[in-house]
């Protein structure tokens, strides 16, 4: 939502390295719109939030059919990089290092590759694929040295459900070798990916993606077609064996498709932060919509359980206010008089629904961000709701994002009738309690957080008109204490 490449086609994978107060961004780039993966390039911020894209800093080889993913991470004086390359379906791990964290000089193949280990993984074309991509390289917790864990696919076990988190070590921090993978075989699928591993007070925790959960661990989604995100496994040893805590919600999972992948953990000082990137739904964007997203905030509460927050570093975003005109709200109810105004407040009730729609325009292409105080207010109807409203091209249409009495927020189409969700996360609203809402909104990219808590990642099945507003369901709602903002961008 926030950037995207100036120079390369298109971006993918993302990750960061801070290092003396800046933001190192690395992605995965396109350097035509057709080719696939070929190369990685950089972009540096001082804030996290505003980036000047540097372009490519390595190239597949000409004899590679494509490049796959990496980290960086610092061996002696030296920054180190890897990334795999696929050559007859086999995928091996090659490494780059650097003075700077912008130049950088790929290392002898002969001497610098780390090749699955056929003791433990599968090390050439199967039905399922090989994998052997991504390191995520950490020092040892024990000893020297460092250990890393990657993508992979076991050598052994159940058809179609072989996808593990692989695990390599290394004595000086550029040559790797494999070890036995550190996840049970069996449980996830064939295709999984490890976005990294980091240590949060007393444990290391391991971001694990899943595409779709297979029949059989549905269960692991939360959502209601089994649908994946990045799921969150946590050990007390850095070596594993890593489990999924049932009470661990996964980051970022959405339904029907994934509008956001493969986040990563982003060590910055002293802070543990969440990057990834945004993509847009086809046939609705083009693949170049393809943005890296605003950095979250990644809390643990006192029973070991992570979730995502606001990062106040977020606060740059906030450009120039926009004015709010409450009293100047188009109204739309499917009964008359569902909607009223009064100064700096606009009460909304409706036996069914209604809408207060603000009548400034952004520039959807630069962003805005709202924030409001939201208050539902108690009501006899077995279902009621209050939220936000993106207005489509069309008035009184677009997508709505409703806290329901339930403990859901729902994300979906309204087209002035009907409210069709298309997604769902848990949280619950008391009543007649205020509740402060933030809104990020770019192109079709949407993010929401409620009491600084990340809801929501959506990308929507329509263009922005332009237009934001209120909505409630079966009851009313007090909207109060809203300020806009053009995006800093």
């Amino acid at each position: 939502m926030i950037f995207k490449p100036s120079i390369a086609a298109r971006m993918w994978d993302t990750w960061l390295y801070f290092h003396e107060g800046r933001h190192y961004l690395f992605y995965l780039h396109n350097s035509r719109a057709d080719v696939r993966w070929d190369g990685m390039s950089a972009a540096v911020s001082d804030d996290g939030v505003h980036f000047d894209d540097h372009g490519p800093i390595i190239h597949k080889a000409d004899d590679a059919v494509w490049l796959g993913t990496g980290m960086v991470w610092r061996a002696g004086e030296k920054f180190m990089l890897n990334f795999s390359e696929e050559r007859a379906g086999i995928q091996e791990i090659f490494f780059a290092e650097s003075d700077d964290l912008l130049n950088w000089t790929r290392l002898p193949d002969e001497e610098y590759i780390c090749r699955a280990d056929p003791r433990w993984y599968a090390d050439e074309p199967t039905f399922t694929s090989q994998r052997w991509d991504c390191i995520w390289a950490l020092p040892r917790e024990e000893g020297d040295g460092y250990i890393g864990f990657l993508t992979a696919v076991a050598r052994h076990g159940p058809a179609g459900l072989c996808g593990t988190a692989g695990c390599v070590v290394s004595d000086d921090g550029r040559h790797f070798r494999a070890a036995p993978p550190v996840i049970e075989t069996g449980v996830w699928g064939d295709r999984v990916e490890v976005g990294a591993v980091e240590k949060f007070g007393d444990r290391y925790y391991m971001l694990l993606g899943v595409g779709a959960a297979p029949l059989g661990a549905r269960h692991h989604s939360r959502l209601p077609a089994g649908e994946g995100g990045m799921f969150v496994l946590n050990s007390e040893n850095q070596a594993g064996p890593y489990e999924l805590d049932p009470d661990q919600a996964p980051f970022l999972s959405s339904s029907p498709k994934l509008y956001t992948y493969f986040a990563r953990f982003y060590r910055c000082g002293e802070e543990l932060l969440l990057n990834h990137h945004t993509v847009p739904r086809s046939g609705h964007a083009g693949p170049e919509d393809i943005y890296f997203s605003p950095l979250k905030s990644v809390q643990r509460d006192d029973s070991g359980i992570l979730n995502l927050r606001w990062w106040p570093g977020n606060e740059a975003l906030k450009g120039r206010e926009m004015p709010v005109v409450l009293e100047g709200c188009q109204l739309y109810g499917l009964q008359d008089d569902a909607c009223s105004l009064s100064a700096g407040q606009a009460k909304i009730g409706a036996a069914s629904g209604g809408l207060a729609v603000l009548p400034a325009k952004y520039d959807k292409k630069r962003g805005v961000i709202l924030e409001a105080e939201l208050t539902r207010h108690s009501s006899e109807a077995l279902l009621k709701g209050a939220g936000l409203f993106i207005e489509g091209e069309s008035a009184n249409q677009g997508t709505l994002l409703f806290a329901q009495s339930d403990g859901q927020v729902e994300v979906g189409r309204y087209d002035g009738y009907s409210f069709r969700p298309q997604d769902r996360k848990p949280y619950r609203q008391t009543a007649d309690q205020p509740a402060r809402w933030r809104l990020l909104a770019r192109d079709a990219h949407v993010e929401l957080y409620i009491d600084d808590v990340h809801i929501q990642c959506y990308t929507m099945d329509h263009q922005p008109g332009g237009r934001l507003g209120f909505a409630v369901e079966a009851g009313s709602a007090t909207v109060s204490n809203v300020k806009v903002w053009e995006m800093s961008l």
